[in-house]
């Protein structure tokens, strides 16, 4: 059975979640829908044995972090990780849902997952299956969720195997060569720093032991509402913000880099202009960088364990920010996404396997609450414009790709940003759980709403 890997040493404790939503046929009942997601996830984990399994830690004390092991979990070996749920009576209608543009305050996580997500650390003594299906029926639609254990799998793994799934309910067989990688010792795919090789000091993921007491009592008081939010960026206003956030030269910027230096731009704005935040006051962007490009030679796409590293962008005053034109922010956070490199995704795995308390490493260690920026990107699981998941999920007559790719609204992070994949129509979405005061900041900005709708 696959093992976590260096990188699924790290705490993380929690879940990766995301949800589709599917349009079902008025002659399909839960049942017949059940059945077949049940029949393709048995072949799925079949296919993976460690999908089927759970996340433990062993030889954890007050000094050290302990190992993460994927061993056999006995309520899925053999038997479907698929849960049925009737959500008709506790949810929205699918149609009502769709119209609204599936907000977060549709998505209620604690009805629609299975388990929780980040904001949320899962105790020693909680049973972490590393893959769960929860299927919500509400009325006129599937709103199907995808759990994996961050551990086990990042964002990118659980992509494939969404994709994998997907090829099963159209009836065809699963791609063999992505099986064959999925599987791989997960161990020796990142390899560490040669002798003589000095590592990066990693600094800026660097925290105090969350083992010693000392430093518990949880997470600080935020002293103000925090909450989840949707926003829309159509398709013509990005075209126009990727005009304005390229530059003259030659360089090049991509759509991430665009809605993250827009984004980053505009908060920045606001919360200056509340006096929240000082002009003098150095401000960073923490932007999750997938690793698997990255290392050289490059990983390849079916590889499923965890692999992100950290692209660190400091400006030394929020009023350089402000006052720089979009390309200039563009290409500044570009410039820090070229720094994660081979060299970086192995120095931060060396630094991870030589440590013994590994929650000491955090990508958000030295975010500041309300100033600086947090953002992934989801913009690659773009299910609802390239995956088709067959004929028992094409509620509309048309084809099974969902209608929308969503994250539920689950447990508070504050700054913690996605940007979602494109729609049907080519616009984007992204997802952020805010300060009440950036909510009404934005809500007040008039550059931001040239470009931007909320959602909710």
């Amino acid at each position: 059975m696959r093992q976590p890997g260096i990188f699924g040493q790290l705490c993380w404790d929690t879940y990766t979640v995301g949800i589709l939503g599917f349009r079902t046929a008025s002659d399909q009942t839960p049942e017949t829908i059940t059945k077949a997601l049940d029949e393709a996830a048995i072949k799925l984990l079949d296919a993976y044995p460690f999908l089927s399994g759970q996340v433990i830690i062993e030889g954890r004390s007050s000094t050290n972090s302990g190992t993460y092991r994927i061993v056999p979990y006995p309520p899925h070996s053999g038997k479907s990780p698929v849960r049925q749920k009737d959500c008709t009576q506790l949810c929205a209608s699918y149609d009502d849902i769709v119209r609204a543009n599936a907000p977060f305050s549709m998505l209620d996580g604690e009805v629609l997952c299975p388990v929780r997500g980040f904001g949320y650390v899962y105790g020693e003594t909680k049973e972490t299956p590393v893959f769960i299906i929860q299927a919500n029926f509400v009325k006129g639609g599937l709103l199907l969720c995808f759990a994996s254990m961050h551990n086990a799998l990042d964002m990118n793994g659980q992509g494939v195997v969404i994709r994998q799934f997907a090829r099963l309910m159209r009836g065809e067989e699963l791609d063999a060569e992505l099986v064959a990688i999925g599987n791989q010792d997960a161990d020796s795919i990142v390899p560490l720093l040669k002798n003589g090789e000095v590592g990066l000091e990693h600094a800026h993921m660097r925290k105090p032991s969350s083992l010693d007491p000392a430093n518990g009592g949880g997470p600080p008081a935020l002293g103000s509402a925090v909450r989840w939010i949707y926003y829309r960026l159509p398709r013509d206003k990005l075209a126009e913000l990727k005009k304005l956030a390229s530059p003259s030269s030659t360089a090049w910027v991509s759509t991430n880099d665009t809605i993250t230096a827009f984004w980053t731009h505009r908060l920045t704005a606001i919360r200056i202009a509340a006096g929240r935040l000082s002009r003098d006051e150095a401000i960073h962007c923490l932007r999750a960088a997938d690793g698997r490009a990255k290392l050289d030679p490059p990983v390849p796409e079916g590889y499923l364990g965890h692999l992100v590293g950290l692209a660190y962008t400091e400006w030394p005053s929020a009023g350089d920010v402000l006052d720089s034109p979009l390309s200039k922010i563009a290409i500044d956070i570009r410039a820090s996404l070229k720094e994660v490199d081979d060299f970086d995704i192995r120095s931060l795995a060396t630094l991870i396997h030589n440590t013994e308390d590994k929650t000491t490493i955090f990508y958000g260690a030295k975010k500041k609450h309300g100033k600086d920026v947090f953002i992934s990107s989801w913009a690659q699981m773009d299910f609802a414009t390239t995956c088709d998941f067959g004929p028992l999920l094409s509620g509309d007559g048309k084809d099974g790709r969902p209608d929308f790719v969503r994250r539920a609204k689950m447990d508070i992070l504050p700054d913690l940003t996605y940007i979602m994949p494109r729609n049907r129509d080519g616009d984007m979405a992204l997802g952020a759980c805010l300060f009440e005061e950036d909510v009404e900041g934005l809500e007040h900005d008039e550059t931001w709403k040239a470009y931007a709708e909320v959602i909710g």
